[in-house]
């Protein structure tokens, strides 16, 4: 029998730490960066003070004015290429309605860190600036170069964030791994918990469906109109069975999950992977969070998001429209996309592309898997790492080059993750600080 893993040794005392931590993304969560307009300058000059006062090399800079991103380096010997502490200071808009703390307080109460990008993503900024303070502080001897980068405009699309630092400072973001947001959400499973990891991520396809048909004064009723047509291709795409696409990421994720699940659930994964099915995914009989995450990892989606239709109560429009937010698997390409879902609306509608991205492979490293699993396995003893794919989109995008993972473990339950754009997001200073042990354990496991 082997070894359990044990944490790497540390010269001092996490408890000591937690104040630190807490202080980071209390200050980082204060500082409004709502995108738009981003603002993300404010964050690139407080981290900027931070990293300073620990003697850390960094730079400022500037996509364009107040769209600043941040790249620090601590140096290693070389012997291995560089590893990089990967996040974004923007975050999504906030309006005091639904909150019971205001979203940019950065209340500590309840043993929680409140406001807006507490999940998404400050906590993982503040325990990154932490990770790099204590390497620096105890001097870690290194076998690579560990950098931290810092990006804007992650949650409108990365143009003015990592796009543009990969097109314009290729030389200072090139690295061999990267930790990014997108995992470590943990489930329970009869065999134990288990801790998401991203491998790939999804590309894009946004697509308009339009409808048309008589216009008239609403007083007269019309069994035809475009608002009916529309709202009947809206039940056959609610009813749409897209084909199932087996990337070797879902493979290695479903096969992680019937050792999970012994009995019916590793029988009804196993005729899964045999014959991969809509139905199939649908119908595992597995936590329903985590059946989710294996739908959207074996498929494409097209979700409705957006309804137009009509300028005036009493008229009948004459067109209609919704616009489908479509998901896509690595390699899969918007335009077949864009027919596979005008077949299944039908032919009374029309289904254009608006903006399509594919998503490059993304990465299968054994290894890497491996060693994310010795780590949180040392934090929690009999605990496992799920690759998969992640539906959304993070700034993995703007770095085919790298093995970007989404790897920053919670140690509560992947429910707390359904507060990440939502009123009243808050971390809880339990998983913030679970999450700052694994993402050291781990940059120490790859660079010492």
């Amino acid at each position: 029998m082997s070894t359990p893993p044990e944490p790497m040794p540390l010269p001092f005392s996490w408890a000591d730490q937690e104040q630190h931590l807490v202080g980071h993304l209390s200050a980082l969560i204060r500082l409004n960066t709502s995108n738009p307009p981003g603002n993300e300058i404010a964050v690139a000059r407080h981290l900027s003070r931070e990293l300073s006062r620990s003697g850390i090399a960094h730079t400022v800079l500037e996509s364009e004015p107040g769209r600043a991103n941040l790249v620090a380096r601590l140096p290693g010997s070389g012997q291995k290429p560089p590893l990089m502490l990967l996040s974004h200071a923007d975050v999504v808009g906030a309006g005091p309605e639904g909150w019971s703390r205001p979203p940019f307080s950065g209340e500590v109460a309840d043993g929680r860190v409140w406001g807006r990008g507490a999940l998404d993503m400050k906590g993982q900024v503040a325990a990154s600036l932490l990770v790099m303070q204590l390497l620096a502080a105890h001097r870690f001897r290194l076998t690579r170069d560990v950098l931290m980068v810092v990006t804007a405009d992650e949650e409108a699309g990365s143009r003015l964030g990592a796009y543009w630092l990969w097109e314009n400072h290729r030389g200072l973001v090139e690295a061999e791994l990267a930790f990014n947001e997108g995992g470590g959400q943990r489930f329970m499973t009869p065999g134990g918990p288990v801790y998401t990891v991203q491998v790939a991520e999804k590309g894009s396809a946004r697509m308009r469906v339009t409808a048309r048909g008589p216009g008239g004064h609403a007083s007269v009723p019309r069994a035809q109109s475009a608002v009916f047509t529309l709202a009947e291709a809206l039940l056959r795409l609610r009813a749409f069975a897209p084909e199932s696409v087996l990337h070797p990421a879902s493979r290695r994720m479903l096969g992680t999950l019937a050792d999970l699940h012994p009995g019916a659930g590793a029988e009804a994964i196993g005729r899964l992977l045999e014959e991969p099915t809509w139905a199939g995914a649908n119908g595992l009989p597995i936590d329903p969070v985590l059946r989710e995450f294996v739908v959207a990892g074996l498929h494409n989606t097209a979700t409705p998001t957006m309804l137009a239709a009509g300028h005036r109560q009493n008229v009948v429009p004459v067109e209609a429209s919704v616009v489908l937010d479509g998901r896509l698997l690595p390699g899969e390409l918007p335009d077949r996309w864009v027919e596979e879902v005008q077949r299944a609306a039908g032919d009374r509608v029309e289904v254009s592309l608006l903006h399509g991205r594919v998503s490059h492979a993304g990465h299968d490293d054994p290894e890497i898997l491996r060693v994310l699993g010795d780590t949180v396995a040392a934090h929690e003893p009999g605990a496992r790492v799920l690759p998969y794919i992640n539906p959304a989109a993070t700034d993995a995008r703007a770095f085919p080059d790298t093995k970007v993972v989404g790897f920053f473990p919670s140690a509560s339950d992947a429910d707390i993750m359904r507060l990440i754009h939502a009123p009243d997001e808050h971390a809880r200073i339990s998983d913030l600080m679970f999450g700052g042990k694994c993402l050291l354990d781990a940059v120490l496991r790859f660079s010492t």
